[in-house]
């Protein structure tokens, strides 16, 4: 069975730079998965793309995500009430309800925030 993936915004700003900081085989799992993208990563990209953080336009990045095999996995009112279900060990909500996402599709969550690992399963953190 293909593993699913929910990639953390980062690492799908990465992948589709073909960034370094993902290692071979952190690119081979990504390449074997089905992997979901939450469209809070783009709402995320979209804040900090307006506060100057980023520098690549939302509206760019979704088309390039839609150029990939990636599938968009919108909010539902379940991943939001489950986000009640997590301690509150991580203050940052774009990472609280992308965990609470993972958990409710029973996906593992690809991330390199060391601070997200203190969730447990279903975070996988970057090798």
């Amino acid at each position: 069975m293909t593993a699913r993936l929910l990639l953390d915004a980062h690492v799908i700003l990465w992948w589709l730079a073909g960034h370094p900081r993902l290692s071979p085989s952190t690119c081979k799992r990504i390449t074997e998965a089905t992997c979901l993208v939450s469209v809070v990563s783009i709402w995320e990209v979209a804040i900090k793309f307006r506060l100057g953080k980023l520098h690549i336009p939302p509206h760019q990045l979704l088309a390039s995500i839609q150029k990939t095999r990636m599938i968009l996995l919108p909010i539902s009112a379940n991943h939001a009430a489950s986000i009640g279900d997590l301690p509150l060990l991580h203050h940052d909500p774009f990472d609280r309800l992308l965990i609470a996402q993972a958990r409710s599709e029973e996906v593992g969550f690809l991330t390199a925030d060391e601070r997200v690992a203190a969730y447990g399963d279903p975070v996988l953190l970057l090798d």
